[in-house]
């Protein structure tokens, strides 16, 4: 995945480099650094400047941005649905910790069978009681039977009218709805798809990204100062890749649910009323 980090061109000492730098402004240029490839620079916020930066970028095959705070560019910008993926466990531990199910049990809805999505299960199953997989891929059942021999307990079904019935939580990896599910209304949905799309009568939580942060002092927050910091550490996630090791990055740096979001930043009041709804 490719990210571009935009920054507001400053003038640099020397006359030569003042000139230059006023006549990028005059003329609305923008332009890739030669030494940091990441970095793009604008030199002021007017819309020419902005449609030749979005050009530069479509070229350059950016696939999301980040911007020093005060830019605002109508392009792909991290919103916490990737560091989502790479922290189910906690967003789950946070659920938990805010409706105090009377089970620790969640429901993975996933027909995908790949390297990455059995991480996921196993390492939700080392987080959470009871692990059920909601699936029609049969892999499942063998995967199953496998942990098992491993000392991982899961279960798998895909009983459309009670598999899903009086879930509290549910992790949906690569399910586009539930519309031939029987399901409660209100629940917790945790969505890493992207892709999901809502029930029109649906009251519960939708959470399809998260706020994170960390006591310690990251290199990346020193380089780029004007910054959010949950979009650094989310690129810094994405240029490891790898699950197994960013789940080994997120445990080094203890980093910290600070906010699920859904269409917009959830309440805790809206945990609130789920706990009494599920009580």
């Amino acid at each position: 995945m490719n990210l571009g980090y935009i920054k507001l061109d400053k003038p640099k000492k020397g006359i030569l480099n003042k000139l230059c730098f006023y006549i990028r402004k005059t003329f609305n240029l923008v332009y890739k650094d030669k030494l940091i490839k990441e970095n793009y620079y604008i030199c002021n916020l007017k819309d020419e400047s902005k449609e030749k930066l979005i050009k530069l970028l479509k070229k350059n095959e950016i696939d999301y941005i980040l911007t020093e705070n005060g830019i605002d560019i109508n392009y792909k910008k991290l919103n916490g649905s990737f560091a989502l993926k790479y922290m189910i466990p906690e967003v789950v531990k946070y659920c938990f910790k805010l409706i105090h199910p009377k089970m620790e049990e969640i429901f993975i809805c996933t027909n995908n069978f790949t390297n990455e999505n059995v991480q996921i299960i196993k390492d939700l199953a080392s987080y959470v009681k009871v692990v059920n997989i909601i699936s029609s891929n049969s892999r499942y059942v063998v995967l199953e039977k496998d942990l098992e021999r491993s000392g991982i307990y899961i279960t798998v079904n895909n009983n459309k009218r009670t598999s899903l019935k009086k879930a509290n939580i549910i992790v949906n990896l690569d399910f586009k709805d539930l519309k031939n599910y029987s399901v409660s209304r209100n629940m917790i949905i945790i969505d890493v798809s992207n892709k999901f799309n809502i029930d029109k009568g649906f009251d519960g939580i939708y959470i399809k990204g998260i706020k994170i942060g960390t006591e310690k002092v990251m290199r990346v927050f020193g380089e780029y100062e004007n910054f959010e910091k949950e979009q650094l550490i989310e690129s810094e996630m994405l240029k490891i890749e790898k699950y197994n090791m960013v789940r080994d990055y997120i445990r080094m740096n203890k980093f910290e649910i600070k906010e699920v979001i859904g269409e917009r930043r959830i309440e805790l009041g809206e945990f609130d009323r789920m706990k009494r709804l599920i009580s």
